[in-house]
């Protein structure tokens, strides 16, 4: 089996696109979704002069745990400079030096002549090596460019130390058998390449259109042909191959190709949807923003007549219950449906509040929560046990999540938070927020719902329901 790589590139399209740009909280949460996902690399976009950008980009260095952060940048070192200071506290950093390496690109982008390039881009990585070691250089329009010239830059940029090379295919014109006589023809050209993928020292990565719809065909003869890195989107219309559809077709056909990634496909689907309606154009926001103040962010559910279809729906968003309590639920669903439209949230907050419902092992006492725009969150909290009183106290990012985390160090145990909701059952000042908090336990979600006029107490109750229900099978 051939392990490959998957590097998304969501976020650096999404600012290309200005019908489709994000705002910093958005673009935190896509960064976040990516990292739950486990893919391997988080393309952002271009620091530049932008105080937001900068801010961003140090604000994802010291976020991500798992992903390789990768920033773009040009032929300008001082622009480097100013990108590395923002990205250097990153966990797993990378500068990749994107140009276009065809003579119609180079001269409307850079009004460059190729063979001034060939200098200034050994120069350049070298100066990009100096600060960080791990470095990419992408040849933006590689298909369309002389052959013998791309493989003099391509050359250039290993001896000066690229340890990933990227060719695209901009136009997204290619049929897949074309792509990978293209990759074939660039290691005939480049005997450096073929040697330094070999031996690991680096690897070569694709980057595809999808103009014609044939993205992951393309994507799959060029790891046939030597790729080890893809490159995706999880945006919606961003004309990139799609993350969901080019792992839907490692899921399904990935043993029988011999290929496989690290990416975490339990939750794929869902992830994808919420990453999709994060870079949907304005007109489309709208309707979105529209579905969401009627308390779903999936939109209504098709048509549910029988018990059947309800098992299956459930089965679908990810949660294993038993006969009883589906049996339950079905019932509460038909009395709901008499009245209203039956969106997802209400699907789930049945599922919160009926299924696997369990004497509760964990009681809250108290909780005292101290936070502000001028310090640091922290959450006390103390929960009962068999009458013992058990406490805690956590600093976090925010008030919740030093609820959560203060919670943590009682149970004594991590619980994947997969997804976390909060919402105003009531109007007016002493608004009553309701909260569903979904976990993920050995591969099952769990679900637990709280009801408070504090949002965070209701967030606590919440999760310590969850938590009574996993603690509860468990034993």
């Amino acid at each position: 089996m051939k392990k490959i790589k998957i590097a998304d590139i969501t976020l650096r399209e999404s600012e290309q696109l200005q019908s489709a740009k994000l705002s910093f909280k958005e673009k935190l949460e896509t960064a976040k979704l990516l990292e739950k996902l486990q893919v391997d690399v988080i393309e952002a976009g271009s620091v530049g002069d932008s105080p937001a950008d900068a801010a961003f980009t140090r604000s994802l260095a010291t976020t991500l745990e798992y992903c390789t952060l990768c920033v773009p940048v040009s032929l300008d070192k001082t622009g480097i400079d100013s990108t590395w200071a923002t990205l250097a506290k990153a966990k797993k950093p990378r500068l990749n030096l994107m140009i276009p390496t065809s003579t119609v690109g180079l001269e409307y982008q850079h009004q460059m002549k190729a063979e001034k390039l060939l200098p200034l881009v050994g120069e350049v990585i070298s100066h990009c090596v100096s600060l960080c070691p791990d470095v990419e250089f992408t040849a933006e329009d590689a298909v369309r460019s002389e052959p013998e010239f791309l493989a003099r830059v391509i050359t250039e940029a290993i001896s000066a130390g690229a340890k990933t090379i990227t060719l695209c295919d901009s136009v997204g014109e290619l049929l897949p058998e074309e792509l990978s006589e293209f990759i074939s023809s660039v290691y005939d050209l480049v005997p450096e390449l073929h040697s330094s993928v070999d031996d690991g020292s680096v690897t070569l990565a694709l980057h595809c259109k999808d103009n014609l719809g044939l993205a992951s065909a393309a994507a799959i003869n060029g790891i046939n042909a030597g790729v080890g890195i893809i490159k995706v989107s999880a945006g919606s219309g961003l004309g990139t191959l799609s993350l969901e559809q080019f792992l839907n077709v490692l899921k399904v056909r990935g043993d029988t190709l011999g290929i496989l990634s690290n990416v975490n496909t339990v939750a794929l689907q869902r992830t994808c949807a919420r990453l999709a309606s994060l870079t949907v154009t304005s007109d489309r926001r709208r309707t979105v923003d529209s579905v969401e103040s009627n308390g779903s962010d999936t939109g209504l559910l098709p048509e549910i007549s029988t018990i059947d279809q309800l098992r299956s729906h459930i089965k679908s968003i990810g949660y294993d219950l038993s006969e009883d309590d589906i049996e339950r639920i079905f019932s509460q669903y038909q009395d709901i449906s008499r009245s209203k439209k039956v969106v997802d949230l209400d699907i789930e907050a049945l599922i919160a509040e009926t299924a696997g419902q369990a004497p509760p092992t964990y009681l809250l006492k108290n909780y005292v929560i101290n936070s502000g725009n001028a310090i640091t969150a922290t959450a006390y909290i103390e929960f009962i046990k068999d009458g013992v009183i058990s406490s805690a106290l956590s600093a976090g990012d925010g008030p919740i999540d030093a609820a959560f985390k203060a919670a943590e160090q009682i149970f004594g145990t991590h619980y994947e938070l997969e997804e976390f909701q909060i919402h105003a059952v009531t109007g007016g000042r002493e608004a009553t927020g309701d909260a569903l908090v979904k976990l993920r336990h050995e591969g099952k979600l769990y679900s637990g719902r709280g009801v408070s006029t504090d949002i965070v107490g209701a967030s606590i109750r919440a999760y310590l329901s969850a938590v009574n229900k996993i603690v509860h099978e468990s034993t």
